[in-house]
């Protein structure tokens, strides 16, 4: 079987970069877009819950994904899962018998990164493979 990648999205510019850099760097790939669901804010909607939300969102990452990769005449399997970005995206990894990650940045710096951390730091420190973050 050929090369699987692992392509966390969040919906932010780098992870989309992320997914183009997947697209350069592993031509003939079996590409996976992974959206973690993480509760990250209430609705302003009493009657939709922070979950359906969270899921809601997800799932127009992941269709934002499935455009870019139709625009460079790729397809792509895509996955909404719940729970720690970091650990899940590490379990997707094996799931997926994934070769390498790709991954963006959110450039966090300062005090925000020392308390909330940094996904993709945590997701290269535990990976069992190669992990590129696209800045």
């Amino acid at each position: 079987m050929g090369t699987t990648v692992l392509v966390p999205v969040d919906g932010s510019s780098q992870s989309d970069d992320a997914l183009a850099e997947a697209f350069e760097l592993f031509p003939d790939a079996r590409v996976v877009v992974l959206h973690v669901v993480q509760v990250t804010r209430i609705p302003s909607d009493p009657e939709v819950s922070p979950y359906e939300l969270a899921r809601a969102e997800g799932e127009a990452i992941l269709e934002e994904a499935r455009e870019l990769a139709a625009a460079n005449g790729r397809a792509v399997e895509t996955e909404l899962v719940e729970g720690n970005a970091p650990r899940t995206i590490v379990e997707a990894i094996d799931d997926h018998d994934a070769d390498h990650v790709v991954m963006g940045s959110t450039g966090r710096s300062g005090l925000s990164r020392v308390v909330l951390g940094s996904v993709a730091e945590a997701v290269t420190r535990r990976s069992p493979v190669s992990v590129t973050i696209v800045r």
